[in-house]
């Protein structure tokens, strides 16, 4: 069942909705547990930038701490590394075609504002300042909005586990362009534990064999638990080529002991002076009871 994605109007929504993952996967998603060992220095923390956006053009950066192998482990008390790893004293804006727009602290190293446009081919830039963890700075151009030509979502069972199956097409433009599929469980009500507990899976594609062709092509959700009526988001991003080597290699790593926000950072970014990845890019995302 297609419910369609409804324009959001508040931050709070967009938070409830699409930014639970990048809190999870941030913070407990693969920690390492704390190494025995003495007398090593503690690294010095850098900022970590994460970044979504949703249709109705409002953007929100979360940023957090780089966390050292031997300051947190999966046993670490989950209230309290939050605390540890957010930054929530910067001044975070966004310039873009002459203009500065500075984004509202919304809590738990959550940054937005429901006011920038979007523009295909238009370059933005996001500057932090943090008077506690330092400054970071990182540009990028907008890719064009890709919508889906058909998705649906469903349940397959077996006698091992419920999935969840994605099957949806694309129309693909000409040039060399690069796709990310997340799907996302949604639920009414979050709760600190729920949201450290990572329940984003994505998928990504290049258009390397179907160059300006439509594209179909059907992938099961796996290391998900799925049920009759759970409702889910599928969302289509159409991504830059260096954003798609980073989604890749998060994948890649997706069992690693190496967390997302551990120290050593390993994966590409394009955040000076720090970590992660700031994109300005618009999703077509739908919504799905599972049947």
């Amino acid at each position: 069942m297609d419910l369609s994605f409804r324009k959001m109007k508040t931050i709070p929504k967009i938070i409830t909705y699409f930014i639970t993952a990048s809190i999870a996967l941030v913070v407990i998603a693969c920690t390492p547990d704390p190494l025995p060992v003495k007398n090593i220095p503690t690294l010095t923390p850098h900022i970590v930038v994460s970044t979504q956006t949703v249709p109705d053009q409002s953007i929100v950066v979360l940023l957090t701490k780089s966390v050292g192998a031997l300051d947190a482990g999966k046993n670490s008390d989950l209230q309290t590394l939050l605390a540890q790893i957010v930054v929530s004293d910067a001044l975070v804006t966004v310039e873009h075609d002459g203009e500065l727009d500075t984004l509202t602290y919304l809590g738990n190293g959550l940054y937005g504002n429901a006011d920038t446009p979007i523009l295909a081919g238009h370059n933005y830039k996001l500057n932090v300042n943090s008077p506690t963890v330092g400054v970071v700075t990182s540009t990028t151009q907008a890719q064009a909005t890709i919508n889906f030509e058909t998705v649906s979502a469903t349940l397959y069972e077996n006698e091992y586990d419920t999935l969840a199956v994605i099957n949806y097409s694309l129309k693909d433009p000409p040039g060399k362009n690069f796709y990310m599929v997340n799907v996302q469980q949604i639920s009414a009500t979050e709760t600190l534990s729920s949201l450290l507990n990572p329940r984003l899976f994505t998928h990504v594609v290049s258009d390397e064999e179907f160059n300006e062709a439509t594209f179909q092509e059907e992938f099961k959700v796996f290391f998900q638990h799925y049920s009759v009526n759970d409702t889910v988001a599928v969302s289509l991003t159409n991504i830059s080529e260096d954003y798609y080597n980073y989604v890749q290699k998060r994948i890649d790593n997706r069992f690693s002991v190496i967390s997302f926000a551990t120290e050593p950072f390993n994966y590409p970014t394009n955040v000076q002076g720090g970590y992660g990845f700031f994109n300005m890019q618009q999703p077509d995302v739908r919504l799905f009871v599972l049947k």
